[in-house]
């Protein structure tokens, strides 16, 4: 059965929590796409002598920015699923769980052994990421602002 992304009558707070969601996504999909059209596969191109010190400031400075915002669209994402239509939330939040499913389980430790070496491997496998984040903008978008009937 398809997934109907229609509701009735939608709570004033799950609308909030939708758009929080939203906001959070967008910004994610937007700086994985940078990452991986950019940062990433330049990685490759840094001198071996400067590789482990540029990746390391990178790690710290990224998760200055990332973690906030992928905190808040977690906790915003929990709370709407809790609260709302399981049924309508159910992909965008599967889609966030498989992000942060690849970057706990996948990027992370490619992080922790990257080497110029790997570099290809991690622009590869940050795809799930950009794909997962990009489609769930678009779930998000499309349910935010789908015409309400009362």
């Amino acid at each position: 059965m398809p997934l109907n992304f229609q509701v009735s009558a939608l709570k004033p707070q799950i609308a909030t929590l939708l758009l929080i969601q939203l906001i959070a996504s967008a910004l994610m999909m937007g700086i994985i796409w940078i990452v991986q059209i950019a940062i990433y596969p330049l990685f490759g191109s840094l001198a071996p002598e400067n590789f482990d010190a540029y990746h390391a400031r990178y790690i710290d400075r990224v998760a200055l920015v990332i973690a906030p915002i992928m905190l808040i669209e977690a906790a915003s994402c929990a709370a709407s699923f809790f609260l709302g239509n399981k049924r309508e939330l159910f992909l965008p939040s599967a889609l966030l769980g498989i992000a942060w499913l690849s970057t706990a389980f996948i990027q992370v430790p490619r992080h922790e052994a990257l080497t110029l070496a790997t570099v290809p491997a991690l622009v590869a496998s940050n795809w799930i990421r950009t794909i997962a984040w990009t489609l769930r903008t678009g779930f998000l978008a499309l349910l935010v602002i789908r015409p309400r009937h009362q």
